[in-house]
């Protein structure tokens, strides 16, 4: 026969099994829930991270874009400085061009075309002297002014007509140097 103390080892041991067993699925059960919220903790700190690093991001692209717009003012402006340079350049020029004899012929022939009695020629100081002296060679009645503001070439006033021609060195210049800007700039820029 069995022992009461035997008995006794017997039911203890099968609620000690019973006892291990719950604590089991206790632990089991509190493992899945740490599990499921450090999941859930996890999305949402990552989700976070993620934004601001985004965030981050766009400043960062916002910030480039700002400095790639400012470097590209500062290359065009350097660039406009220089092909300005050429056109000061080619404009000091002119000061040697008028004292040429391609320059006096370039006048009498513009004057001889274009002048008709009546009209008012202006004409840079230095060129006075010659303007008159073609306008006298061709017996043309027209009146020789004086304007400071001319470097070489002639402006031709028509009173009847109301009309100004304006064949100053100056104006051919800017007419010229607008139309090879852009080859001024890939010579000197390579672009």
């Amino acid at each position: 026969m069995v022992s009461f103390e035997e008995l006794l080892n017997h039911s203890l041991n099968e609620e000690k099994n019973k006892i291990n067993e719950e604590f089991r699925k206790i632990l089991v059960e509190i493992n899945q829930i740490v599990e499921e919220n450090y999941k859930g903790v996890l999305e949402v700190y990552t989700a976070k991270i993620n934004d601001l690093v985004n965030k981050s991001n766009d400043r960062i692209k916002g910030e480039i874009a700002k400095l790639e717009i400012a470097n590209k003012r500062t290359i065009s402006k350097q660039m406009d400085y220089w092909i300005e340079s050429v056109r000061e350049n080619v404009k000091k020029m002119l000061y040697d061009y008028v004292k040429t004899d391609n320059y006096r012929k370039g006048l009498e022939s513009i004057i001889s075309k274009e002048i008709t009695g009546g009209s008012i020629i202006y004409c840079s100081p230095s060129d006075v002297e010659v303007v008159s002296d073609i306008v006298s060679k061709k017996n043309i009645n027209s009146k020789v002014v004086v304007d400071e503001k001319i470097i070489g070439g002639i402006k031709i006033y028509y009173p009847d007509k109301s009309l100004l021609k304006d064949y100053t060195l100056e104006t051919i210049l800017s007419q010229i140097f607008d139309d090879i800007r852009d080859e001024v700039a890939k010579i000197l820029f390579g672009e």
